[in-house]
């Protein structure tokens, strides 16, 4: 079943949003809408939900936060490890911000590789503007899987769609009446400079704003394709947003750059797309966005549910809930499968030593002169095996299927703890595995502690993993009542965080 796609981007008193439909291999733009704050409504809230009741309930949410509330920079770091750049990004944006990010939400994306070197666009919000954002939204219902910056996104769709001219560097400004936004992207597709200023070049009537007004914007453009250095007769200047509908803003803007501007309408989109893509217009920044869930090569988008904005909804049609489930079931499969073999092994090995010795006795005793009286006691043998084949896991005081079967029913439903190994003997249990957090691997402790099944026990490892946003961990757990014996290998003690 197809998955419906909502992406949002709030201007003034405007909500724009582009729906699309996901299938398994393509990316369908089903509608564009627009939607008005009244004037008795005090947010964007009222919007919000007209819309949702227009284009119904999505499958996953992608908004943006303002560009004007985001602090941005191109930032070259010396390596490549995707760990040490979730660590070291936030204190290398720092450096180039007047204020700590310490109450902020910093996400960056890799835009770029140079020999050993990583360029990353990083940006960051503060946490209560990310908050109210967030609020917004629930305020409809939405939970917007993605929090993005819209712009970054615009000039990467401009990048990958087809305009029928050779490989350009684009400097793309979107803007309507309150704000104006410029990306430079060179040659090789990597953004080299993101500005947002606050006002436009058109007022809402779709006349140019006067001359003051335009200045510093078109002073702020001029500055960002200088940048661009001797690629710019190369640079192709693209005029996207609500801007683009009228020629008078373009030639306002190829006036002061001397330079020709297009048109994002007139770029060939159907290599994104399946179908007819319609004129986007000023809603290219909400299409745009809808890039970041194409089924193949989607595109890698600054999102700020980072840290305690975390996305933790559901999406209909991701299995990924059922992933802990799933490897709990698969590990219990295995144990019982595990201890049926063992047991039919070891039971099939006593067999054929009792068949052996039943032969050794009956044949000097017995010899020729009595083959029923044989026959007879080697059933009555064969069939005392066979029945023992059915006790399995009688030479444990704690069965694995029942200790399994007590985790299982200990730990709650989806509780994010992914078990990788589950080893029990005849002291208790060892489990080591993954979880979302520390506090995780305490209220897993609790619970197991709380069945009642096990006496004592321990984490004896616990780590942040390969994954910064999982816990490696491992738990000893004794069965009740039963003294611990010898300590397992390599013990640890305490918590390596």
């Amino acid at each position: 079943m197809a998955q419906r796609i909502l992406a949002l981007e709030f201007a003034g008193d405007r909500v724009r949003a582009a729906l699309a439909e996901r299938s398994w291999n393509s990316l369908n733009l089903v509608g564009m809408y627009d939607k008005v704050r009244a004037d008795d409504e005090t947010d964007l809230g009222g919007a919000l939900s007209r819309l949702v009741a227009e284009t119904g309930r999505p499958d996953i949410v992608i908004s943006a936060m303002p560009a004007d509330r985001v602090a941005k920079r191109l930032l070259e770091l010396p390596f490549k490890d995707a760990r040490r750049l979730h660590q070291v990004v936030p204190f290398a944006l720092e450096e180039h911000l007047p204020f700590p990010v310490d109450n902020g939400a910093v996400a960056f994306t890799r835009v770029g590789r140079e020999a050993d070197h990583t360029l990353v666009m990083a940006a960051m919000v503060r946490k209560t503007e990310l908050k109210n954002h967030l609020d917004l939204l629930q305020k409809a219902g939405l939970d917007p899987k993605t929090v993005t910056l819209a712009p970054l996104a615009l000039a990467a769709m401009f990048t990958r769609a087809r305009n029928g001219a050779k490989p350009a560097a684009h400097l793309v400004v979107e803007g309507d009446e309150s704000s104006t936004s410029v990306v430079l992207v060179d040659l090789a597709g990597a953004p080299r400079a993101l500005r947002s200023i606050l006002g436009g070049l058109m007022r809402s009537d779709g006349s140019v704003v006067s001359a003051d007004a335009a200045a510093p914007i078109l002073n702020s453009v001029r500055q960002t394709l200088l940048a661009q250095g001797g690629e710019i007769d190369q640079t192709e200047v693209i005029l996207a947003g609500a801007a683009a509908a009228y020629p008078q803003v373009r030639g306002l803007l190829s006036d002061s750059l001397a330079m020709p501007v297009s048109d994002g309408s007139t770029f060939d989109y159907t290599g994104i797309f399946e179908g007819s893509v319609p004129n986007t217009g000023k809603y290219s920044s909400c299409v745009a966005m809808l890039l970041g869930e194409l089924p193949s090569k989607p595109l890698n988008l600054i999102n700020f549910r980072q840290g305690e904005f975390l996305f933790r909804g559901r999406i209909r049609g991701d299995l990924s809930p059922f992933y802990t489930s799933g490897i709990l079931a698969a590990a219990i499969l295995a144990a019982i499968i595990f201890h049926f073999g063992i047991g039919v092994y070891a039971n099939l090995h006593r067999l054929s030593q009792v068949n052996a010795e039943i032969a050794a006795a009956a044949g000097p005793v017995l010899g020729r002169t009595d083959p029923a009286n044989a026959k007879a006691q080697l059933k009555t043998g064969i069939a005392k095996m066979n029945h023992r084949l059915t006790l399995i896991g009688g030479n444990l005081t704690h069965s694995p299927l029942d200790t399994l079967v007590a985790v299982s029913q200990a730990l709650p439903t989806r509780f994010p703890v992914e078990m990788a190994d589950v080893q029990i003997d005849s002291n208790g249990l060892r489990v080591t595995g993954q979880a979302d957090s520390f506090a995780t691997v305490d209220q897993a402790k609790e619970a197991l502690e709380d069945s009642g099944y096990f006496g004592s026990i321990e984490v004896a490892h616990a780590k942040a993993g390969s994954d910064p946003s999982k816990v490696d961990f491992r738990m000893d757990a004794n069965f009740k009542g039963v003294t611990p014996g010898v300590a397992r290998d390599n013990p640890a003690n305490g918590r390596d965080e």
